[in-house]
């Protein structure tokens, strides 16, 4: 898609030079990580956290969200790696986002743990930047072309130019002639997801500047607002088949593990906070 975007600013504007200001997808990543760990290092220390733990902490996630983000891809695709067992070891190919969401966790609260740190506060602070992620990296999905929508006749649908994955998919299933220069209009589903991460983004930084939850209770709100609205903009992906129950694809199954946990997360650390309160209130009132 990056070249046909490419080629249509610069025939729009009359210059050649929108080659070097569109970004690759491998760039685009590396921007989002970029301005993610400097939002995430000044909001800890708005937060009074130490800002080297939360750079640390985050260079640890980054680390543990590449790996993850490669490991559940391959434990996605077990014929590719039997069939090919020298993928395991490549430094390029598929990835998937859910495997960086749980591996940047682990790397993040790895790195806390070992240095004894409260982890829920920073957590939090994390939380209410999240939505930054998917903002800018799904535009490195569009560029790339894959996790690609459904069919779709509005008037922001997308067509790929041809040797796109999304074009080699339709060309594949008969949808289209492979000699054809482009796809059929398909719903900018990275858009959409991106459009739901600028959302998040916006809505959790109110919330984390207005109002005092309970330690982590940010975080884990973050992924049930996420897993929910990505499970239902899961129905415009055309990338994912219907795997289970003939309806849901392998992501709205996450989303609906992940929501579920999220949830779990909310309450039981409400009622720890409660719990904890009510002792503190008994022991005041022993000492009075």
């Amino acid at each position: 898609m990056r070249p046909r975007i490419i080629e249509f600013l610069n025939e729009r504007f009359g210059v050649s030079i929108f080659g070097w200001l569109v970004p690759d997808p491998s760039t685009m990543y590396a921007i989002t990580m970029l301005v993610c760990l400097i939002v995430f290092v000044r909001r800890a220390k708005v937060a009074r956290l130490s800002q080297s733990h939360a750079l640390a902490a985050a260079i640890w996630a980054m680390i543990g969200g590449l790996i993850g983000a490669r490991v559940f891809f391959l434990l996605q695709h077990p014929g590719w790696v039997i069939a090919r067992p020298g993928i395991i070891f490549s430094v390029s190919g598929g990835t998937a986002s859910w495997g960086a969401y749980l591996g940047g966790i682990m790397g993040f609260w790895g790195y806390l743990a070992s240095r004894r740190e409260a982890t829920l506060p920073y957590l939090d602070v994390i939380a209410s930047l999240l939505g930054l992620g998917p903002f800018l990296a799904r535009w490195s999905c569009f560029l790339n072309g894959d996790d690609f929508g459904t069919l779709s006749g509005l008037p922001w649908a997308v067509a790929y130019p041809h040797g796109s994955i999304p074009f080699a998919h339709q060309a594949q299933q008969g949808l289209i002639n492979p000699l054809a220069d482009l796809s059929l209009p398909l719903h900018p589903n990275q858009l959409y997801l991106s459009l739901n991460g600028l959302f998040l983004f916006f809505l959790f930084t109110f919330i984390w500047k207005r109002y005092r939850l309970a330690p982590g209770v940010l975080f884990c709100l973050y992924w049930a607002v996420y897993s929910f609205n990505r499970f239902f903009l899961e129905f415009f992906r055309g990338s994912s088949p219907r795997e289970y129950l003939s309806i849901l694809s392998f992501p709205q199954v996450m989303t609906l593990v992940i929501f579920a946990a999220a949830v779990s997360g909310i309450v039981f650390l409400r009622r720890s906070r409660q719990s904890f309160e009510a002792v503190k209130a008994a022991a005041t009132d022993g000492l009075e």
